[in-house]
């Protein structure tokens, strides 16, 4: 009767507990230049312990060009995040970021929005930032847009499947290769995945009681 009570008492905790996968493409593609058909990459997600996402960040290394002409989204079955929409964009700087690279890290806990705490003028963007979340026309896009398309579109969906990046370079003058990006899912996993942990450790607990 204790070990069915401790396993009880485990299973409850397994469940709840979170999982994370990461996954890196690269793909080392040079972004078609001023040209709305863009550049979309499809990778299929197998994930078998992650039932229900949690959160999702997106890494995104970006080599030459010019920042402000991106804009990026991903999306995966109903859920669709805008990662860049023409960072630097605003009425004053319609031209957006004038930064050449970007090796950057988006999610939804971060403390500053991409869109409006990009440099101007520089060289790599780094660190780790908001989405943008911007729906409006990358044309005309503006920092007062409402922020709707975050990375929290994807919670609560299964994380196995096709995840689709699109990137797209509004404006001539400059090219941005794509190097990479990577996908991390955190999220509940299988409830027999978390059973077999649970119980895992609770036999590990029972031997070490008996040494």
């Amino acid at each position: 009767m204790k070990t069915i009570a401790c396993a009880c008492i485990l299973l409850p905790l397994a469940a709840n507990a979170a999982t994370t996968f990461t996954e890196t493409w690269n793909v080392s593609t040079a972004i078609p230049d001023n040209d709305d058909a863009g550049y979309t990459n499809t990778r299929n997600l197998v994930a078998p312990d992650i039932t229900e996402i949690e959160s999702v960040t997106v890494a995104l290394n970006f080599s030459g060009g010019w920042n402000g002409d991106l804009y990026v989204y991903l999306v995966h079955g109903t859920g669709f995040s805008v990662l860049l929409n023409r960072p630097g964009r605003d009425t004053g700087t319609p031209d957006g970021a004038a930064t050449v690279g970007m090796s950057i890290t988006l999610d939804d806990l971060a403390t500053t929005d991409i869109h409006t705490g990009i440099p101007m003028s520089g060289g790599v963007v780094t660190g780790t930032w908001k989405p943008d979340g911007r729906t409006a026309d990358p044309l005309v896009v503006v920092s007062s847009d409402p922020r709707s398309a975050l990375l929290s579109s994807f919670d609560g969906l299964n994380a196995n499947g096709n995840w689709t990046l699109f990137v797209a370079d509004q404006s001539p003058g400059s090219v941005s290769t794509l190097q990479s990006w990577t996908l991390t899912v955190t999220g509940v996993p299988e409830p027999s995945a978390a059973l077999l942990a649970a119980m895992a450790s609770l036999g590990l607990l029972r031997r070490r009681r008996r040494e």
